[in-house]
């Protein structure tokens, strides 16, 4: 039992941490802090330079 309540709290810690990670990346993207390789249309990234 008490193996099933630690892997729980590790999976629990892990969906927490790719949850927000995702939420990250997803309010960059809408905030356009995103690069999507297009140089052209590029406001300044630094792949561009």
């Amino acid at each position: 039992m008490t193996e099933l309540v630690g892997n729980g709290i590790v999976l629990l810690v892990l969906a927490a941490a790719v949850f927000l990670a995702i939420r990250s990346l997803w309010r960059s993207h809408k905030a356009g802090g995103h690069c999507n390789g297009d140089c052209s249309g590029c406001g300044g990234c630094h792949h561009c330079k």
